[in-house]
């Protein structure tokens, strides 16, 4: 059997264009394939950026928050006098012209030297100051008054412990012995040379 090529002939130039199509039309389809990969690949990178720079922000506002509070807190303790030093001179005046003016009260108290904690940071440091006060209030709201008259006072008093014991006499007031430590933040002391 003799295959008639006669009618391909007529046909060809079709047949021509229709592969021509048919190989542009498969180009087309692996191109496009390749540029969806590389979109693909491109979205990727770009919600990676997205998510690496929303934690960015986040990390920022954090650090943001963190710093009004501890503004706030820095504020606060600036405002009491607890940074940078003690001020035994005026707990000093306020507990002598207290003693002046009430002497009933027969204040008496006593400083141990500034000491430093072991609580550090690299440039400030805990310190306290121990103060061993006695005095004999009529009763339980002048010894408040007291305390609340050092709480008013530049630093920061910390009662270890105070003893109220009643006097033995009726109506004779009580007798206060307290172990108060007055702490103030400062810079980290140099340590001493050894000589």
């Amino acid at each position: 059997m003799k295959i008639d090529l006669q009618p391909l002939s007529v046909i060809r130039h079709d047949l021509i264009l229709s592969g021509a199509i048919l190989a542009l039309g498969v180009l087309l389809m692996v191109l496009s394939q390749i540029y969806l990969w590389r979109a693909q690949d491109e979205q990727q990178a770009l919600r990676s950026n997205v998510q690496r720079l929303t934690l960015q922000a986040d990390s920022q506002e954090n650090a943001w928050n963190n710093t009004q509070q501890y503004r706030a807190l820095y504020q606060t303790l600036n405002q009491r006098g607890v940074l940078n030093g003690e001020h035994r001179l005026d707990w000093i005046e306020y507990l002598t012209e207290l003693n002046r003016s009430s002497p009933e009260l027969n204040v008496l108290f006593r400083f141990e030297p500034q000491r430093a904690f072991t609580a550090t940071s690299e440039t400030v440091q805990l310190y306290g100051s121990k103060m061993m006060l006695s005095f004999e209030p009529r009763d339980e709201d002048e010894f408040s008054v007291v305390l609340a008259g050092l709480r008013r006072l530049s630093g920061w008093p910390a009662p270890e412990q105070c003893v109220i014991t009643r006097h033995a006499e009726e109506d004779a007031g009580l007798k206060v012995v307290c172990d108060i430590e007055w702490l103030s933040i400062g810079p980290v002391a140099a340590p001493e040379v050894a000589q």
